[in-house]
């Protein structure tokens, strides 16, 4: 099952092309995060005057802002707030929709004002990209598409194509090495400045309990009656006792066997933390031991065998284990920094006209 894939639809303000595929999407949903224009996390003053849509503009064709002398329309807005509302989808109540809609609006608009003058540069500097550079890059998001699908089938769905998929990839790799060489010369941090960023901000490195673990299911959504979900059970007793035996590995049996997307990477779920699963399958996952091929559960999404295989437990990252991520980040914050105040200049220099709402 495919989370969404990010194409030129749902670009915010850097082109991305990259085809994201949910782990298993049922048990890891409340861990989903939000898209990154809104944020469900903030007061409600955040929305406290959401941008109403203009009846007299409700045109798609109708031209909302123009940036130098180029026109974005409603429909286009519209179409990437589409794609973005249905990834939110049950994780905004009724009462904050249309606050969130109008936020989202705005903030869509505004994105699409900056990709314009970001575009408009990138073609102005003539940004070469490798033919092969895309071409690897495809490869590698042809490794993350579930078995039994290929990847213009996964494209078609999503309403695209190959060909729309490669010039997105290869306008992202233009766009990126573009604004690469706005952060020549930005200075890497220094090890000062990741411990004082340590000492100032201790909450960052308290880490719960975790587990990395992985799972077979089957599913019982087309279990009828009581009978049919017996066989189900036993279908998957049977595959656990062939992992027990040595018949099969836990891996093997998942890629053929289990029906959550997970399977395609040997059932692996990856690391997760309490409150990120559903009840019945975390009690499983947080008192099974290390490598141990765990009773049948049952989850409202079917039967489940568990194997952890790692188990971290609540703590401190010591500076020492965190030093090097502090200097990437810090790092990545000032060249972010650059980035945006090249983008503030592009912005303060272009002659942009509110049309409409």
């Amino acid at each position: 099952m495919f989370d969404n894939l990010v194409n030129k639809k749902i670009m915010m303000i850097l082109p991305v092309a990259a085809l994201l595929v949910s782990g298993c999407k049922e048990e890891s949903a409340k861990s989903a995060p939000a898209p990154e224009p809104v944020d469900l996390a903030a007061t409600e003053d955040l929305f406290a005057e959401p941008v109403q849509a203009n009846p007299l503009t409700s045109d798609p064709t109708a031209v909302v802002v123009r940036v130098n002398g180029e026109d974005i329309t409603r429909g286009e807005i519209l179409e990437m707030m589409n794609v973005a509302m249905q990834q939110l989808a049950g994780r905004v109540s009724p009462q904050q929709l249309p606050q969130v809609q109008g936020q989202m609006y705005e903030q869509i608009k505004n994105d699409l004002i900056t990709k314009k003058l970001i575009d408009a540069a990138v073609a102005k500097a003539n940004v070469a990209v490798d033919a092969a550079e895309v071409t690897e890059a495809i490869e590698q998001i042809k490794t993350r598409i579930p078995a039994g699908q290929s990847l213009e089938t996964a494209l078609a769905a999503q309403g695209t194509s190959m060909e729309e998929l490669t010039e997105n990839i290869k306008n992202d790799m233009a766009t990126r090495k573009f604004l690469e060489t706005k952060t020549v010369g930005v200075e890497e941090a220094t090890e000062a400045e990741a411990k004082e960023f340590y000492d100032s901000n201790p909450d960052n490195f308290k880490k719960q309990e975790s587990v990395a673990a992985s799972h077979i299911l089957i599913k019982t959504d087309g279990a009828t009656n009581d009978v049919a979900k017996a066989e189900l059970k036993a279908e998957l007793e049977g595959i656990r006792a062939k992992i027990i035996a040595g018949e099969i590995t836990f891996e093997d049996a998942a890629k053929g066997h289990s029906g959550c997307p997970s399977s395609a990477q040997g059932g692996s779920l990856g690391t997760f933390g309490k409150g990120q699963m559903v009840p019945e399958f975390e009690v499983a996952a947080f008192t099974q031991e290390i490598n141990e091929v765990g009773d049948i559960i049952e989850t409202q999404f079917g039967y489940h065998i568990v194997k952890v295989t790692e188990r971290a437990e609540e703590g401190t990252v010591e500076y020492d284990e965190a030093k090097e991520q502090i200097v990437a980040y810090l790092s990545g914050q000032k060249k972010q920094e650059a980035v945006a105040a090249f983008i503030k200049s592009l912005r303060d220099s272009a002659t942009i006209e509110e049309i409409a709402k």
